[in-house]
């Protein structure tokens, strides 16, 4: 089979550098797919050459962005997908090491679902005790195609937040690996950072400013129904990834909602997640949820 590697790019409010973005990936893959979710602005921008821009009527969450993307790239001779989100920035060779990785693997052993690079956002990703990369986030992944055909593609229901973990745990509970390249480093937000004060002063530790990871709470509230909800669709299968995950999310969580400055609506968000979670209650978050964060916030 050909080599074809396809960028699928989600957009919602496409930044303005988003042409220099596309450009800079074009050096990299074959063609690139963007898919607008509902914000009607991905379309305005002029790309160059191998850009398809799909717009979507309405916000319908990353994960069927990814889904829609990914079946036109099958559509049109893909081999690989590398999926992106419209803030990470590829180092140069990305691509190439991943597919190297890929292509290297073992042909008698356990399939691979994808190829991660190492480093995301300045922060080494972490690493589970068979050596596989733990929970990776799906931007910057080398996925085969067929994987998708495998496996399915990404849980639309989830929304926003979880939808790559809970791509890996299905992925890993179908016998599938993860393999890393642990000196790639791709250029990403993780999230805003907010600094900690301490009576009314920049906290400092060890002569280094002390950040939160700050997120709106209506994120906050996906976070948490996103994550109660994988516990109970795939603890069982899975206990110690299960936990570990879990504990990594409620630190994340409680910095960030118990340290922000709208801490109550936060803490509101999380209650709301929780419950949600616990039901099954899946999909956009409620528009009488939105408003009531809003107005608190």
């Amino acid at each position: 089979m050909t080599t074809k590697i396809v960028a699928v790019v989600p957009v919602f409010g496409a930044p303005d550098d988003l042409a220099e973005t596309v450009a800079a990936l074009g050096t990299q893959v074959d063609e690139v797919i963007l898919v607008d979710d509902g914000s009607h602005t991905a379309a305005t921008i002029v790309y160059g050459p191998r850009v398809e821009v799909i717009s979507l009527e309405s916000n319908s969450g990353i994960a069927t962005a990814l889904n829609v993307a990914i079946e036109r790239a099958g559509e049109r001779g893909a081999s690989h997908v590398i999926t992106l989100d419209q803030d990470s920035r590829l180092a140069d060779g990305h691509v190439r090491r991943l597919l190297g990785l890929l292509d290297s693997a073992d042909p008698d052993g356990a399939p691979i679902a994808a190829a991660v690079p190492g480093i995301v956002g300045g922060a080494a990703v972490l690493l589970g005790a068979d050596g596989e990369p733990f929970d990776p986030i799906q931007s910057g992944q080398l996925i085969p195609i067929g994987v998708f055909d495998a496996l399915g593609g990404f849980e639309a229901e989830l929304f926003i937040d979880a939808v790559d973990s809970e791509f890996t745990i299905r992925a890993r509970q179908a016998g599938y690996r993860f393999v890393v390249d642990e000196t790639l480093e791709m250029a990403h937000a993780l999230g805003e950072a907010v600094p900690l004060s301490f009576l009314g002063r920049p906290l400092v530790v060890f002569g280094k400013p002390r950040h939160v990871l700050y997120h709106s709470p209506w994120r906050t509230y996906y976070m948490v129904r996103n994550s109660v909800w994988l516990s109970r669709r795939y603890g069982r299968g899975d206990r110690a990834w299960m936990r570990r995950r879990n504990r990594k999310m409620t630190e994340m969580i409680i910095g960030g909602s118990l340290l922000a400055p709208d801490r109550i609506t936060q803490i509101q968000a999380v209650r709301a997640g929780w419950r949600d979670g616990r039901r099954g209650i899946l999909g956009p978050i409620s528009d009488d949820l939105r408003r009531r964060f809003r107005r608190r916030v």
